[in-house]
């Protein structure tokens, strides 16, 4: 039986924008900490639902995609991990 991630991901600290596709209107500046061809762990200032669809953007690899929230849990006193699956 295998455990853990079957993939690889690639560390970096790449700034990108997470927007949320559908109300309430929901735009920040987050961190990601990895990515992976299928998803990313971001690190952001708030809280976001699991199940939002997101757009996540990297303006200076002129990277776009759709994506959706699988976890978000508390990282640090004042930030927040999330996972998305990129649709």
């Amino acid at each position: 039986m295998q455990t853990g991630r079957t993939e690889h991901r690639t560390a970096t600290n790449a700034v990108a924008s997470l927007e949320a596709i559908e109300g309430p209107a929901l735009n920040e500046t987050v961190l990601f900490v990895n990515i992976s061809e299928h998803g990313a762990r971001l690190i952001s200032r708030c809280s976001w639902p699991v199940g939002k669809r997101v757009i996540v953007r990297d303006v200076l690899l002129n990277y776009r995609t759709t994506a959706e929230v699988v976890y978000c849990t508390p990282h640090s006193s004042q930030r927040f991990a999330i996972g998305v699956k990129f649709n």
